[in-house]
């Protein structure tokens, strides 16, 4: 069976590759090429391989032309996603640096009221610094003007006591020159004497009476000087007292109250007792007294010392120095939690997260913490009775007992506590009672301004 199929597969291989001639004919020359069944079995292998391998490589190089349309669509519409992507960022950057020009100019804006508000306020303490040397040598020519007058008056006692004693010589003398009148002839001598002395005399008083009225002028100079100097420091006090009082006003407080308190905190003295022995003259006795007007102008001059450190101890600085939005104002209100009308003790400044937050006054931190509400709160207390609140702060930087000033950094805005966003809510309470916090920075504004 094996021969039989052998011998099959044999026929049909001489029957499909005989040996076959092929004659070629070229340039007047005939040649034959004889193919052999084993040359047209390469060949037809040979063909066949090559066929297969076009049809592979065309069917390869379409699908190949698929993906690569496939994939440049891709790559196009990744491009058209990179450059839609690229034109929001460029638009959004476009609109940073616009933000970024309005906040350089919001702050050159800034810097220079900044500027003005501190050139003023150097101005303000030249002429405060002025007002008050011209105060102290006003002072130190009133001690002057005083010590020569009792100068004055102790050579005006002096010079009438020895003109009484003059006048009593020479009654005296008179009254001798009387008595020996009747013995004239004895006592020629003694009399021309008594005479000439006499005349000496009357000399005398005359030149102590005209020395007296110069002394007498020059007291009434001093006099005059004296109250040209009281009416600069009268006006000088009532100046000072309505603008010092005007400021004050602004903030509601009671004025005459906060004065009584800075006078019972700053009363102090003391020192060893010394007992001054003096005498005044009698003629001073009879001079008008001028004391009750130095009295009330000392008296000014105390309420405007008193005044000038109400100003320094009650809170009117702002707590932010960068920019902010006033959000809510204090007193009734719509709760911005929960919609019902309450009463809103203080003022709520908005800012961006992080900004610094400073006391407006010297004082000391007694609370700084977690408070129901106020989320990170700082309680500061003052002087006078004074004390702030700081709440919804994102970070406290103080603790309790901590003593701060003005440029002491106590904490950031935040959005701790019940609170919609980022804001600083600033309380201002005297002994207890909560006040506008608003009135307070208004007034410290006008304060910087002068």
């Amino acid at each position: 069976m094996a021969a039989g199929l052998k011998d099959r597969i044999g026929a049909a291989y001489h029957r499909l590759f005989p040996t076959r001639e092929v004659y070629v004919r070229s340039e007047g020359h005939v040649r034959y090429v004889t193919l052999t069944p084993r040359i047209q079995v390469i060949a037809a292998i040979t063909t066949i391989t090559l066929i297969a391998w076009a049809t592979t490589f065309t069917i390869l190089s379409y699908l190949s032309d698929t993906e690569i349309a496939t994939r440049d669509q891709e790559m196009v519409d990744v491009k058209r996603a990179y450059e839609a992507r690229v034109g929001k960022l460029l638009e959004r950057y476009r609109r940073l640096e616009s933000e970024l020009e309005e906040s350089e100019l919001r702050f050159d804006k800034v810097m220079r009221r900044l500027s003005g508000k501190h050139g003023l306020l150097e101005n303000a303490a030249g002429v405060e610094l002025a007002l008050q040397g011209r105060l102290d040598a006003n002072q130190r020519r009133l001690r002057e003007v005083t010590e020569q007058r009792d100068d004055a008056l102790t050579k005006l006692e002096e010079i009438r006591y020895r003109s009484l004693e003059m006048e009593r010589r020479l009654a005296d003398a008179q009254r001798l020159a009387d008595q020996r009148r009747a013995n004239l002839n004895d006592f020629v001598a003694t009399l021309e004497d008594t005479a000439t002395e006499r005349d000496a005399a009357r000399g005398r008083v005359q030149e102590l009476s005209n020395e007296v009225a110069t002394l007498e002028k020059n007291v009434e100079d001093i006099r005059r000087h004296q109250s040209q100097v009281m009416a600069q420091l009268e006006e000088a006090a009532r100046t000072s007292i309505g603008e010092l009082e005007s400021v004050l006003a602004k903030t509601g407080v009671n004025i005459d109250s906060l004065v009584n308190e800075i006078e019972r905190a700053y009363r102090g003295e003391g020192g060893p007792f010394t007992p001054i022995a003096y005498r005044v003259p009698d003629a001073a006795r009879n001079l008008p007294i001028a004391e009750p007007r130095v009295a009330a102008t000392l008296h000014s001059l105390q309420r405007v010392n008193s005044l000038r450190i109400a100003l320094e101890k009650v809170p009117l600085a702002k707590p932010l120095k960068d920019s902010y939005r006033v959000s809510s104002s204090y007193g009734k209100r719509k709760n911005p939690v929960t919609g019902i009308w309450a009463m809103h003790h203080g003022l709520d400044l908005a800012a961006p997260k992080g900004t610094r937050i400073y006391p407006p006054v010297d004082g000391t931190v007694v609370f700084a913490g977690t408070q129901r509400g106020y989320g990170k709160v700082v309680k500061i207390d003052h002087a006078l009775g004074f004390q702030t609140v700081y709440g919804h702060m994102s970070k406290i930087e103080v603790q309790k007992g901590d003593t701060v000033t003005r440029g002491t950094v106590i904490g950031r805005v935040g959005n701790t506590g019940r609170s919609t966003g980022d804001h600083l809510h600033y309380e201002i309470r005297l002994h207890g009672r909560t006040l506008n916090p608003r009135k307070f920075i208004e007034a410290g504004r006008y304060v910087f301004q002068k």
